[in-house]
């Protein structure tokens, strides 16, 4: 039998940069898929948590306000609120300087009345544990009535858990945490894989464009690739934003970068107000009024329900439009109970809480008003598909691979059953 000896030449493969980058983005991809669509998709749904809320609340949120009436005070619509919902415990309101919008109070189910009330078992029908579950309820702030309620702020308050830690405590914020670096390198393995080796007019179409008349494997795998890379810098922006709420040497480092302290909350606690039982507290109507003059352009006022008599400070925000976790051109300050004036903090601990907020503004896109949501939201959206087609890819080519071999198995085998009948 003559032997044939062949030469071929040697292929010009992927470099080995882009094999090993290949490996690590298919097998982190796999591993943390699904818990990065979870943490992404329930990002996504939170951007517009404040449209939501208000669509959920409908006409509640409206009452035809009498001629010439004067609104209730924030303490007697609370009286009459827990007169009404006797189970429940306010924590804030919101009031409005409109005639005709009702007054909003945010609570939650009551805690069982036990000392040891964190240890307490999971009360059936009364949310996870002691904290309760959450709810909106639209008050007539004329009369006092219930309008009606909403708990969509619990249904965000779990979507917001979800996304941070899983709703499984620590454990489940380190799972997070994890997924997000995995994530932030997926990111970047996916732009070595798809910048070409050679820039022309082909790779140009190929890395910018989805191809129209294609099957749809490799419309998806344009999807993956072409959106993957429009959607890069912002996807990275917005895991460095989440990483650095997630892990506290990130939070501390970037509060020490640009101005803040670690432990701010500490601090603050020495520039606030004894508790003095010999002293009356202002009406919630005097920081309201207050509130509405110092800030011109203020819409609606948020403050604080203290959870005991002892406590000496109030939140009060002001502002064109405040939701769960944004305010519109407005302030949040912190004012002292007996006088009404703003808590003197220190610079520092002042500019914490301005980084803490601009962070998670950034994350979540309430940096640019309506068009920063709109685009987070696209971003996430896409962000979210990114591990549904990357498994898309990686399972068609598992099984376009298994259909290969055993049409190279059949071909073997008929060629084996036709040189026995040809020596029969």
């Amino acid at each position: 039998m003559e032997n044939k000896k062949t030469n071929p030449k040697k292929k010009q493969g992927k470099s080995l940069t882009k094999r090993i980058t290949g490996w690590l983005h298919l097998w982190l991809g796999l591993v943390s898929g699904i818990i990065v669509l979870t943490v992404t998709l329930s990002g996504t749904v939170f951007v517009f948590c404040d449209e939501i809320v208000d669509l959920c609340a409908g006409s509640a949120k409206y009452v035809q306000a009498p001629v010439n009436a004067k609104k209730m005070t924030p303490e007697e619509l609370l009286v009459k609120f827990h007169e009404q919902v006797p189970d429940r415990k306010a924590f804030y309101f919101d009031t409005y300087r409109e005639a005709d919008r009702t007054f909003r109070v945010a609570s939650a189910t009551k805690p069982p009345k036990d000392k040891n009330a964190e240890k307490a078992e999971k009360p059936k029908g009364k949310g996870r544990g002691p904290r309760g579950v959450f709810a909106y309820h639209y008050l007539d702030p004329y009369t006092g009535k219930v309008m009606g309620s909403t708990k969509s702020y619990e249904f965000f308050y779990v979507v917001a858990h979800i996304h941070a830690q899983l709703l499984a405590g620590k454990f489940g914020k380190t799972v997070v945490g994890v997924a997000s670096i995995i994530f932030f390198i997926q990111l970047i393995g996916g732009l070595i894989l798809w910048w070409p080796k050679k820039w022309n007019k082909t790779t140009r179409t190929t890395a910018f464009k989805i191809k129209s008349g294609t099957k749809w494997r490799r419309k998806n795998y344009d999807f993956h690739n072409v959106f993957g890379f429009y959607s890069l810098l912002p996807a990275v922006f917005i895991t460095i934003t989440g990483l650095i709420m997630a892990y506290k040497i990130l939070t501390d480092l970037t509060q020490a970068a640009f101005g803040g302290v670690a432990d701010a909350h500490k601090i603050a606690e020495k520039y606030e107000p004894k508790f003095d039982p010999d002293k009356k507290a202002l009406s919630f109507t005097d920081f309201i009024d207050r509130s509405l003059k110092e800030i011109p352009q203020a819409k609606q006022v948020r403050m604080s329900v203290p959870r005991k008599d002892s406590s000496t400070v109030y939140n009060v925000v002001a502002a064109k439009f405040i939701g769960l976790k944004s305010i519109v051109d407005g302030k949040s300050k912190e004012v002292n109970k007996y006088t009404g004036d703003e808590i003197n903090y220190p610079k520092e601990v002042l500019m914490h809480e301005v980084i803490e907020h601009m962070n998670f503004d950034l994350h979540v896109g309430y940096w640019g008003g309506m068009f920063g949501k709109i685009f987070t939201f696209v971003i996430g959206i896409i962000c979210t598909s990114l591990p549904v087609t990357g498994f898309l890819i990686w399972w068609g080519r598992r099984n376009k691979s298994g259909k290969k071999g055993k049409e190279v198995k059949n071909i073997h085998q008929h060629r084996k059953e036709s040189h026995h009948e040809q020596l029969v």
